[in-house]
Parts: C-alpha cells; sequence; structure tokens
C-alpha cells in the first residue's frame, strides 16, 4: 500500500511508487548519547567533564534562557569559602583569582571599629537601651549560639537518628525566648525553603547536614568567615565563560525549553525523547537533567514521574526573594560607622557591602507569582527605606542605580540520583555536600557526569572519579561522645526546666513533709494513731 500525492498543477504529476515518503511523515530526530537539560553550572560542569574524556560521546546541553549561567548572584551562590573544595578546584584549573568580598569593596583598615548588624544586636551598647534590654539581646545570643552548635552535633554524624517531630514543637521545646525561635524560623526557611512546622526534624538535620553544617550557614549570612569572589566577576560570569568555552558554544542549545521527558522502548533498549515548549523533539539515550528544583516540577514525565519532596505551604508567610543591588556616590554607611553587613531576621532582610560605593543583598517578600512594576516598585522603596533606617542616614534612600530581581525562594527536596537508569538528576539539590551553594552545584555536576559514563562509557572511568562522586569525605562526619552530646544540648531553656522541676520537687517534698507533721499532731492531739 501506498500513499498518492496529487500535485496543484498538470504539468507536476510524478509517478508514485511504493518507495515514496509520505508527506506528511516527520523525520526520526537522530540519537544522542546524552543530552543535558540546563546550562547552568552544574550541566555546564557535566558537560565539561563528559567532553574532556574524549570518548566520542555525542552530546548536546539544552538551555530555556538565551544566556548560560542558570540561578547567579542569589543569596548562597554570590561566593565561597576555602572550605569548598570543589569549587576551588574548579578556580584554580581556569586560573580565576579570588578576592574577599572586604577586598574587593576597598576597605580600608579602620574597618575593625565599624559595626555589623547582626541577628542579635551586634551594635555595642548606647544610652537608647536599658539595661534589662541589653542583658536579654544577650541571653538570646547566647541561646542561639548554642542551640547552632546543638544541631551541628546532631547533623554532622554519619546516620542521623530518625526523629519525626515537628521541628516547630522542637524549637519551642529547645528555645526559652521567643526572638531565638523566630531566627531560627528565618534561618530555616531561607536555608530549606521551607518553615520549621512543615518538617520533622529529621528531615530538617538531613538539609543542614546537606550544607555541611548549620554554622557555615550562619556565617554566610553575616559573612563572618573569608568569603571569596573573582575579581571584576561578582556574579560568576567569569567561570560560566570559561565552561561555555571548554564544553564548546556549538554544543549548547539556547532558548530551548524541555517541557516533558518520555521513556519509551526500542529494540529492546531504553530511549528517552525530550520535547520543548514549541514541540520539536529530541532523542537520546540518557539524559541529565540539571535543572532547579522549581524548573523540575514544570516537566511533564511519561509514562511516570519520580517521587519528589512536598511543596512549601506559600501561607505561611514570605514566598519570593529580592535580590537587589544599590550604588551611591559615596559609602554613606561607613561614614555613620556600619561596615555594611546587616543580617536582620524580623525586617527579612540582609545586606552586605559588594564594592565600591555599592550593596547588595536580598530582601524576603511574601509576594508570589509574576511581580508587577507597582510591586517591584514597593519592594524597591522598602528595601531603601530599611537600608536608611538601619544606618540611620535618610540618604540612602536617594541611590544612584538600584537593580532588584526577584524570584521564588529556592526549596530543596530530596531525589534519587537516577530514574529509570537512563534519566540522572544533576543541579545543586542532589549534591552530597554545601547544597545551594556554588560548590554544591559544582559537585552535582561532577556527579551527574560520573553517573552518565558508568552507563555510556564505563571504561573512562577511574578509582578516583567514582570516590569523588560519592563525596564521602570523612572529616564532615565528626564522632561525638556521651558527654558532648550532653554538654551540647544544655541550653537555657533546658537550664530552666531542670530549676523549674527541681524547685517543683523541693516544694512538693516541703509540702508533704508539712502535711505529714500536721496529720501526726493533729492525731496525738485526740489520742488516737496519725494515718
Amino acid at each position: 500500500m501506498f500513499h498518492c500525492v496529487t500535485a496543484s498543477t498538470d504539468e507536476e504529476q510524478p509517478t508514485s511508487t511504493g518507495h515514496t515518503k509520505p508527506h506528511d511523515e516527520v523525520p526520526i530526530p537522530e540519537l544522542l548519547d546524552l543530552a543535558i537539560v540546563g546550562a547552568g553550572i552544574s550541566g555546564l560542569m557535566a558537560a565539561k567533564i563528559v567532553g574532556e574524556k574524549q570518548a566520542g560521546i555525542h552530546f548536546r546541553v539544552f538551555e530555556k534562557s538565551a544566556h548560560p549561567g542558570g540561578l547567579l548572584g542569589g543569596l548562597k551562590t554570590r561566593w565561597i569559602t576555602r572550605h569548598h573544595y570543589h569549587a576551588m578546584s574548579l578556580c584554580r584549573e581556569f586560573n580565576i583569582p579570588l578576592a574577599t568580598v572586604w577586598r574587593q569593596s576597598e576597605v580600608s583598615e579602620t574597618r575593625r571599629s565599624l559595626q555589623s548588624i547582626g541577628p542579635f544586636g551586634e551594635l555595642p551598647f548606647n544610652a537608647e537601651r536599658s539595661f534589662f534590654a541589653s542583658v536579654r539581646e544577650l541571653l538570646v545570643r547566647f541561646e542561639s549560639t548554642r542551640f547552632i552548635s546543638e544541631l551541628d552535633c546532631l547533623c554532622t554524624v554519619k546516620f542521623i537518628p530518625k526523629n519525626a517531630e515537628n521541628m516547630d514543637h522542637f524549637l519551642r521545646r529547645k528555645l526559652l525566648f521567643e526572638a531565638s525561635r523566630r531566627f531560627f524560623r528565618f534561618l530555616i526557611k531561607i536555608g530549606t525553603g521551607f518553615y520549621p512546622t512543615e518538617l520533622t526534624v529529621f528531615d530538617c538535620l538531613r538539609m543542614f547536614r546537606s550544607m555541611s553544617s548549620v554554622w557555615d550557614l550562619y556565617g554566610m549570612l553575616t559573612l563572618q568567615n573569608g568569603h571569596l569572589q573573582p575579581v571584576g566577576s561578582p556574579n560568576w560570569e567569569v567561570l560560566v565563560e570559561q565552561l561555555v568555552a571548554r564544553v564548546g558554544s556549538e554544543n549548547v542549545n539556547y532558548s530551548t525549553n524541555i517541557v516533558q521527558v518520555e521513556i519509551t522502548s526500542e529494540q529492546r533498549r531504553e530511549i528517552v525523547s525530550l520535547t520543548d515548549s514549541t514541540g520539536k523533539q529530541w532523542r537520546a539515550r540518557y539524559v541529565i537533567l540539571a535543572v532547579s528544583c522549581l524548573d523540575l516540577l514544570h516537566i511533564s514525565f511519561q509514562p511516570t514521574e519520580p517521587l519528589y519532596f512536598q511543596q512549601p505551604n506559600s501561607h505561611l508567610g514570605l514566598w519570593s526573594m529580592a535580590n537587589f543591588t544599590v550604588r551611591y556616590p559615596a559609602p554613606y554607611w561607613r561614614d555613620h560607622g556600619y561596615t555594611g553587613c546587616i543580617c536582620h531576621p524580623t525586617q527579612s532582610l540582609i545586606c552586605y557591602e559588594s564594592g565600591h560605593n555599592q550593596l547588595s543583598g536580598t530582601y524576603f517578600s511574601p509576594l508570589r507569582g509574576v511581580v508587577d512594576d507597582a510591586e517591584r516598585h514597593l519592594i524597591r522603596d522598602t528595601v531603601l527605606r530599611l537600608l536608611g533606617m538601619n544606618f540611620n542616614c535618610r540618604t540612602m534612600q536617594k541611590p544612584l542605580e538600584c537593580t532588584i530581581e526577584v524570584q521564588p525562594i529556592p526549596f530543596y527536596f530530596d531525589v534519587f540520583p537516577t530514574f529509570e537508569r537512563c534519566i540522572i538528576f544533576a543541579s545543586t539539590n542532589v549534591s552530597c555536600w554545601y547544597r545551594g551553594f556554588i560548590n554544591g552545584s559544582i559537585q552535582g555536576g561532577i556527579r551527574a557526569a560520573i553517573l552518565a559514563l558508568l552507563e555510556i562509557r564505563p571504561q573512562t572511568i577511574t578509582y578516583r572519579e567514582a570516590t569523588d562522586m560519592q563525596c564521602i569525605h570523612f572529616k564532615y562526619f565528626q564522632h561525638r561522645s556521651g558527654y558532648e552530646r550532653f554538654w551540647y544540648s544544655l541550653n537555657l531553656a533546658s537550664v530552666a526546666r531542670f530549676v523549674i522541676g527541681t524547685g517543683a520537687v523541693l516544694l512538693t517534698l516541703g509540702v508533704g513533709r508539712m502535711l505529714l507533721r500536721t496529720e501526726f499532731w493533729f492525731g496525738r492531739s485526740n489520742g488516737g494513731m496519725a494515718v
């Protein structure tokens, strides 16, 4: 059986044969060895490793936007520290010079006398603050820092014990002051994307461990450690450019938004079909999904979907984060005695000095969805008002330039490294350590590339790469003795419960003794026996 093709004119009437190709048949796309969805740090890193093997692997990278890089410049992707092993190694490989945030902003040696605005009242005591308020702030800071140490004691072990208690109940039981609880609710929300009421203690500790420690997260927010950035490239554009050059721009398809991933069987092997938003299709033996958590939820899987973590409840408060950069004629904050660093959970504001006469930071708001011009203008006015209020300088409400980028707060859930052995997950979400940071994105890309190579060209994998994929660095795990666990569990709340409990016991014993003596004397006065 064959199809007859009718021409529009009498002159063009080709003879139909059984070998004529039907005009409505869509050509089958070529079969790639590997398709990488996402040209962020994770996807580019995976492509770099695969390409450097020179094993004849036909791969292609698909990026939904018109440029590579992904979500850089966000809260936890602004810098790295010297503890971030994979990021430091990559910068050394590309000869990318790094400098601390303070050195980049050309702060003079007098910064030692400048003050930072921290979450526990890190400003010096002044006449306006009462003695009791100062003591209370000191106790809140002591309690919170002690609780950070206890959380690290619980989450830096190799096997975290199961604990189904609600994390918010855990905070109320462990912390005495409501100010401390508010701080940790804010810390958990911006660190994991979830509120404590949505997490169990076990889930929260696992997420904190994937970030290496709670102290690392706290140090990042308050800029306490030696945070590093590429010289002259605060948003890591130089790293993205180097990765694209190593991968090859001809291997990257831009403006290609993959919306469907379908697994089919052809000739007794699994083939993955990719479909973009325009309906165009590609085929590959294996696929690496190096996209963010939010983008991953927008991809339709056929015939089934992998299990994801629950999505956060947007009705609980904060939903979006506004990353801002403000430039002024002069560093007014230093003239008023401040470093430019702000970590203010009550105001949902984080800020630091990012360059010459320039401040950058993040403001968290309850806005959800696409932000219009009126809402963006409102966020801008709020940020400038908070900066002027915190630095006690009204001039800061009139900057030379103010840029704001609003996006949802990223949330992190657990996904398996592979799905049906042909779909491999990358991005910072599946990294073993420093999840959410640049180092987590790099390590997630390394892990995905090694998993793909183990399926496509297993003979190219070295022993070091196989162990590095797991990232089992036992220096992150700390063995805690029973004495240490007991010591870290001591806090103001536990001491208060002990004092109150001891007082209640002593009071009960005293009342009991008094009742016994009363009954004894009452029995003697009546000539009977006391009961």
